[in-house]
């Protein structure tokens, strides 16, 4: 389990103004966004659940400072209306802004990284607030997100192809080009769109396959994007990373450049000269100056990498990037070619992060010959998917051409997938068998691909805050309003969580929790779950045991998190369509900033017997094992309705304890265990559940 544990602390210091000042800029954080309130009583700052913003696209403009006050405050002077939300009053220097409460609704948008702080003059009297050098204030607590990303969309008119580069038309290092030299890429050539950083020291990188176990990194290829942001700059670093780290990940620097200056609008070649021995490797593009006095990196439209291999590294930690696109990072490659080497190197059509069930899906992959030998026709390329409930798809296509070396072919698997209606994760797998194979290590790429109809009412280009408002934060579903017939079966969760750089986790786990129309009864809770971090991270996604049958009705699917503090932070957008809550059952406060970053994956018109739960009424005590008759596996699952001593055992026909499955005291409302019933001898079984609250036995028949 990953846990952070240096969260800052935020102290007040005394003024003649009143009994605590929180002070602009503490330990280097704005104090918009400091997470405290002075107590009248104490110095001692009170930690309060707050709401950030994030990026909405574009450099923020320099507008009028705006302070915006909880609804129904009095004092309010020049009051105007915004549209959805409360009143904010707009104000220049020397004014002030009387409110009823010790709590000022604070925010700055991004794009603002000057200090400002405000005087708690008496709490009994209102808190009085001055501007001094805000940028914008809206309603709600937050900071200029110096750490978050911005983005220019794809249009028409930004939207241009570039040449495809050879590495000879660049200057040459010492001792470079001296063998083979080859170029690795997985972008199409055309910068779709561009993203930028607030603040420098951050940056995106690309996942690169050494084609041997000794090669010398020559160079690399980035390319930054024309005429955004403005005015722009032209300073670059790279950094090249070992994938050393846990599973793969980044971790030991290899090499990185001083300052670049960079062209935008172009190639930009960058000499390396690094030697690389026994290890894939990372090209990393680091942001020098802060936005917008930066270039924006270029990001093409479509999905062709394998999983994991696009990343962000934000305050020197790095994580998965889960936007659409690839970076355009290429790696130059020196080196000497084996005789034989087929290599797998990305997937020739755009592939979705999500897709639905019931459709008929194209798998294509390029493979390229990367030895000296020609490549024979009828090379075979083969594909495996593996699914939940032990699904396995699996296909071969020989190649039609011969390859000679440096040369690629499309490679079309057919019959198309036809994806089933069981949603879960599948993981598409492509290699090559070249006959006397001399280096594995780049014959095979792998896709996760997620399969659901997921509902959800959030806009995902639509990020504009974060929060960790405590001590849950719910979304409620209404299946019929996305056209689902009933019952509907809930299949899968996920949540996008945000992690500030300053505003560092102190837990990074949680529970989903899943609620009953009545927004009070608890239906499900998950194990406890790790948030993957990110600026956004990649969406963290739980898969249900079996499906969760509603009759008919709406649900509420709620983020716990684990820690006091509300920590792991969530996404939200700006949208408002009154579906996101937080607060606990029985108590829910709308969420009226907009809508968390939460789905469902549902199936509509599912039969009662393809859950193996029904959630339509009160949770009650149960258990049932699936497949049953059993060959070799069976899963057996429980339902518990409170939190209670439980014990599932199996028993053979003669009353013979033949195996205790799980035994714990206060365990999780909902369990599951794998048994393996290949060593017990065929015959009748009784698995038997026994709790605080009774006891249920299921038979079980063993083949």
């Amino acid at each position: 389990m990953q846990r952070f544990f240096n969260s800052p602390v935020y102290p007040c210091a005394r003024s003649a103004g009143g009994p605590g000042r929180l002070r602009g800029g503490v330990r280097g954080v704005p104090a918009a966004g400091l997470v405290a309130v002075c107590s009248v009583a104490q110095d001692t700052p009170l930690l309060l659940a707050l709401s950030l913003p994030v990026p909405a696209g574009r450099p923020v403009p320099t507008p009028g400072a705006t302070i915006g006050a909880p609804r129904g405050a009095s004092g309010m002077r020049g009051a105007e209306s915004a549209g959805p939300g409360p009143p904010q009053s707009r104000f220049g220097d020397g004014q002030g802004l009387d409110l009823p409460s010790c709590v000022a609704i604070i925010s700055a948008s991004i794009g603002s990284g000057e200090r400002f702080d405000w005087p708690l003059s008496s709490c009994k009297g209102g808190v009085t607030m001055r501007k001094t050098s805000v940028l914008l204030l809206t309603l709600a607590f937050g900071l200029a997100l110096a750490g978050s990303e911005l983005w220019i969309g794809p249009s028409a008119q930004f939207h241009y192809d570039i040449p495809n580069p050879e590495p000879g038309v660049f200057p040459k290092g010492p001792g470079v080009f001296t063998s083979v030299v080859d170029t690795f890429k997985y972008d199409d050539g055309m910068p779709g769109s561009a993203w930028a950083w607030n603040e420098a020291g951050n940056g995106w990188g690309m996942k690169f396959i050494s084609p041997g176990d000794n090669i010398t990194l020559a160079g690399a290829l980035l390319h930054f994007y024309s005429g955004w942001p403005d005015p722009g700059g032209d300073r670059a670093l790279v950094k090249v990373f070992a994938d050393d780290g846990a599973n793969g990940a980044p971790n030991s620097l290899l090499w990185e450049s001083d300052t670049l200056t960079i062209v935008r609008g172009q190639w930009n070649y960058v000499p390396i000269d690094e030697q690389i021995i026994g290890s894939n490797y990372y090209i990393f593009y680091v942001q020098v100056d802060d936005n917008p006095n930066c270039p924006g990196f270029s990001i093409d439209a479509f999905n062709n990498a394998p999983s994991g291999y696009k990343w962000t590294y934000t305050a020197g930690a790095f994580a998965e990037d889960a936007r659409r696109g690839e970076w355009l990072i290429r790696s130059v490659v020196d080196w000497d070619p084996q005789d034989v080497n087929a290599s797998a190197l990305y997937f020739a059509s755009n592939m979705p992060i999500d897709t639905t069930p019931g459709i008929n899906f194209f798998i294509r992959t390029f493979i390229k010959n990367l030895g000296n030998d020609p490549l024979p026709v009828g090379t075979p390329v083969k594909l495996r998917i593996a699914g939940p409930r032990s699904y396995v798809h699996e296909g071969q296509v020989l190649t039609t051409t011969v390859l000679n070396r440096g040369q690629q072919q499309q490679v079309n698997f057919t019959p198309l997938w036809n994806i089933p209606s069981v949603s879960g994760l599948y993981t598409i797998r492509c290699w090559t068998e070249a006959d006397g194979e001399q280096y594995p290590g780049n014959d095979t790429i792998v896709y996760n691909l997620s399969v659901a109809q997921w509902i959800e009412y959030y806009d995902p280009d639509g990020l504009n805050w974060l929060t960790w408002q405590a001590p849950e934060r719910a979304v409620k579903f209404d299946p019929s309003g996305f056209g689902l017939q009933y019952p509907v079966g809930l299949g899968r969760a996920r949540h996008t969580f945000y992690l500030h750089p300053q505003y560092v986790w102190p837990d990074t786990s949680f529970r989903f929790h899943v609620y009953a129309d009545d927004g009070f009864t608890l239906l499900y809770e998950s194990d406890e779950i790790e948030a993957r971090p990110g600026s956004p991270g990649p969406a963290t996604t739980f898969d249900f045991d079996s499906l969760l049958i509603f009759e008919s009705g709406e649900f509420y699917i709620a983020v716990v998190p684990s820690h006091f503090s509300g920590h792991p932070s969530s996404s939200g957008d700006g949208t408002h369509q009154s579906r996101s809550f937080t607060g606990s059952p029985g108590g829910w406060t709308p969420w009226t900033l907009g809508e968390f970053f939460t789905s469902a994956s549902v199936q509509g018109g599912v039969g009662l017997s393809e859950g193996d739960r029904r959630y339509v009424g009160e949770p009650r005590l149960s258990l049932d094992g699936y497949p049953n008759p059993v060959a070799d596996f069976v899963t057996v699952r429980w339902n518990l309705p409170r939190r209670q001593a439980v014990e599932v055992n199996l028993y053979d026909a003669t009353g013979r304890l033949a195996q205790n499955l799980y035994s714990a005291r206060g365990g999780p409302l909902n369990g599951a265990v794998q048994l393996d019933t290949r060593e017990l001898p065929a015959g009748i079984y009784l698995l038997r559940l026994e709790a605080s609250d009774g006891s249920v036995t299921r038979k079980l028949v063993l083949q």
